[in-house]
Parts: structure tokens; sequence; C-alpha cells
């Protein structure tokens, strides 16, 4: 069984840049291009939708201006090029979902450029994304609608499918900041000791099967 929609936590940039006597900057810069190599391996495995945390709120404002810049250098750098070239081979659809607007408007113009395929396959980045305000505004919503419907409808996610598989690169076997919480409530869990930049295919053929190998039986 392969999950339907994987969700990454690339967690390990900074610490592996370290490791080699880098800066944040070519550490976020390896971490993107890992993305490219995993998003077109788990599209390849059958997996449909592929969703990663590039940064949240957090990130975007409590670390030191040059690493937030690097941050956002790498990720329009893979959407004008590499992701933008993957996306399309693939056929796959891209969207970004986030505070996008509010704190990182700079990458608009890339995320707007991205192909948008037919699908079924389909690559969504979290940006400016913490899963904490996702709830926040949800429940605001739902209450303005006067509470039709279910809450999950009125989230910034409510069109994707629940995740099946999340796995967290880094070693450090936690979520962060909320992430998809409403999704994830049915994942399998994956950490990893490996940092974000060295995680590869192989890693992720590992994980895969691990979870076609595990039996869920959701309260039956």
């Amino acid at each position: 069984m392969i999950p339907r929609h994987l969700a990454l936590i690339p967690d390990g940039n900074r610490r592996w840049a370290r490791a080699r006597g880098l800066g944040p900057s070519e550490g976020h810069g390896a971490g993107i291009a890992a993305v490219g190599r995993v998003m077109s391996a788990a599209w390849a495995a059958g997996v449909e939708t592929v969703t990663f945390w590039w940064g949240s709120p957090a990130n975007l404002t409590l670390r030191a201006p040059g690493e937030v810049e690097g941050i956002l250098r790498a990720l329009v750098g893979f959407l004008e090029g590499e992701g933008a070239a993957r996306v399309a081979a693939a056929g796959a659809r891209f969207e970004a979902i986030g505070r996008i607007e509010d704190l990182c408007p700079q990458i608009l113009p890339a995320c707007a450029a991205m192909p948008r395929g037919p699908g079924p396959r389909r690559l969504v980045l979290l940006m400016a994304y913490d899963g904490r305000e996702e709830l926040q505004a949800a429940a605001e919503s739902f209450a303005r609608s006067g509470a039709r419907g279910s809450l999950g409808e009125h989230l910034w996610t409510a069109h994707l499918p629940p995740v099946d598989l999340l796995i967290r690169t880094g070693g450090q076997p936690h979520l962060s900041a909320g992430f998809l919480a409403w999704g994830l409530a049915e994942a399998q869990l994956c950490f990893s000791p490996t940092l974000w930049p060295d995680f590869e295919e192989e890693a992720l053929a590992r994980a895969l099967a691990d979870y076609a190998a595990s039996e869920r039986r959701f309260g039956r």
C-alpha cells in the first residue's frame, strides 16, 4: 500500500551546513535540492500529494535577516528552476498555503508561475505556515458561518486528502507549530535521524516500505 498523501518536515539543514563548516544559506540550498529528489521519487512510487514545509512564521520573523533571505532565495530558485521542471515533467499541479502575502510576498511571482497540471499528482508548499493559526482561522470562519457543516471544511488545507505518512528528518522526534494538526489525525509518523540534505531516495523507499508493512485497524 502506498500513501496517497506524504507530508515532509525537512529538518536539519543548518546542522548539516555547520558540520561542513558552511553557513545556513548553504544548508538551505542543499535542503531545497533534496526536496526535488524526494518529491520525484515519491511520485514515481505512486504517491499523489507531496506536501513540504519550508518555513513557519517564527522562522521568518525570529531568525537573523540574512538567514531568512537565504531561506527565501533557496525557495525561489527551486520554484523557478528545478521545482518547476520536475512538476511540469510529472504533469503535477502546484499550490502554496500559508501567510505568504503577509510574511514573504517576494515569493509570490515564483509561486504564480509554477505549473498547474491536470494532476492527480500535486506538490503543496507550506510557507509562513503554522497549524495553530490554521485552526484558529478555521474556528473563526466556522463561527461566522453559523456553525454549518464541519470545522474541517473551513481549514486552509480542507481540499487536501488526509496525511497518510509524515516524515520528519533530523533526529528530533516531535512535531512543530501544530503542523497539519487536523490532517495528521490518522497519519503514520516516521522520524528519521538523517539530516534533510542527506535524505536520499533509498531512505524514502525504506519509509514507504515500513508504511506498506504496517497494519492499521482504525478502531476496528
